[in-house]
């Protein structure tokens, strides 16, 4: 859901005496967008303004909240809200989610950056654990899949290479792009990731396949190895 969609869902002026929460910075935007998409799920919810505070306090911005819904965490502000607002926001944050993939198929993953790295901010941004996406392509740089190939703790993931060529044979996709996430906020790359790259690299160039990037994700922080000559 983008910022002109949200904006777009009205509060019931019962709620507030007349009036809309301010948005007049980054931070008071999630703040006054979520307000919105909690009287949406339950328009007469007068602790709507409270239970947005609670969440963005416990986990920074909406994007992060979002996530965490659909995650299913069983914080206590999650647990808070009402099952309707629970369900729209899990609702929106998917609805994103496929429209930024949609887009990434029709223009194709390299031939824009900036998009690309705003799907994966939105999907990975969050995560509280190392997991590693790839990204299977065709020759014409379209999407193909986003696939989740290995999922871990807080500081490593597990992946197996042979999986990952065997998933592009399949696929018939000729270009990978790695991305993995790093929850400490740090997008440096460790010297596991620099070898763990060059091992799917390997893999995949046997049967001509490319590794185009490994993108590292750190919060809103990225790190392109391709353009940090580590690829």
């Amino acid at each position: 859901m983008n910022v002109s969609t949200a904006e777009a869902i009205a509060f019931p002026a019962e709620i507030y005496g007349g009036t809309v929460p301010e948005a007049s910075g980054a931070e008071e935007t999630d703040f006054s967008l979520l307000c919105r998409l909690i009287v949406q799920a339950q328009p007469r919810n007068a602790k709507a303004q409270e239970q947005a505070q609670n969440l963005l306090h416990e986990y920074g911005n909406l994007s992060a909240v979002m996530a965490a819904i659909s995650w299913q965490e069983p914080s206590k502000s999650i647990k808070a809200l009402p099952e309707a607002a629970r369900v729209l926001l899990m609702l929106a944050r998917e609805t994103g989610l496929r429209i930024q993939r949609a887009r990434l198929r029709r223009s194709g993953i390299l031939a824009d950056s900036t998009q690309l790295y705003a799907y994966l901010r939105a999907v990975m941004g969050p995560e509280k654990r190392e997991q590693v996406r790839v990204l299977f392509l065709n020759e014409k740089h379209q999407l193909l899949v986003d696939d989740v190939m290995g999922q871990g703790t807080v500081d490593h993931t597990p992946v197996y290479p042979r999986e990952i060529v065997s998933r592009a044979l399949q696929l018939k996709a000729t270009i990978l792009v790695l991305v993995h996430n790093h929850p400490s906020g740090d997008p440096t790359p460790s010297a596991d990731d620099v070898v763990m790259t060059t091992q799917i690299c390997g893999a995949a160039k046997i049967m001509n396949i490319h590794v185009w990037d490994h993108i590292i994700v750190a919060g809103e922080k990225l790190l392109s190895m391709r353009e940090a000559g580590l690829l």
